[in-house]
């Protein structure tokens, strides 16, 4: 959810504000927002679902019992995935254009690693919940 909210502001910042936008959309805003927003989506399913997988792997590895996760610790994780990417990726994009595609694919395979050592280790530090012993 953090990843959508943060992703919409950006988007917005960067089209309407920053006129960040390839040429050929220049001077038509909302078709280049629709891309822009589009691609987010697909960057926020393919970071979702790789975080996902590695927590998973983290849990099997740790022997983990399905942990209360913290959501305000995701959410923010997901916010700080996407204000991370657009300025870096500005960043590279300006300093050095070759390397921006070999910049997105490091950040989309490094932003999950991070994102599910982060709760894996929030995980380690919580303490166990007591087990309930079933009434009959």
């Amino acid at each position: 959810m953090g990843i959508f909210s943060a992703a919409t502001v950006t988007n917005a910042v960067a089209v309407y504000l920053l006129h960040d936008v390839d040429a050929d959309l220049s001077g038509r805003w909302n078709q280049a927002y629709l891309d822009l927003s589009l691609e987010f989506v697909a960057f926020a399913f393919v970071t979702a679902a790789l975080f996902l997988f590695f927590t998973w792997i983290g849990k099997l590895a740790f022997r983990f019992r399905s942990p209360t996760l913290n959501t305000k610790l995701g959410f923010a994780l997901g916010i700080a995935v996407i204000l991370i990417q657009y300025p870096a990726e500005l960043a590279v994009r300006k300093v050095t254009p070759a390397y921006s595609e070999a910049f997105l694919l490091g950040y989309i395979l490094l932003s999950p690693i991070v994102c599910a050592a982060t709760i894996l280790l929030d995980i380690c530090k919580r303490p166990a919940l007591p087990r309930q012993m079933p009434q009959a």
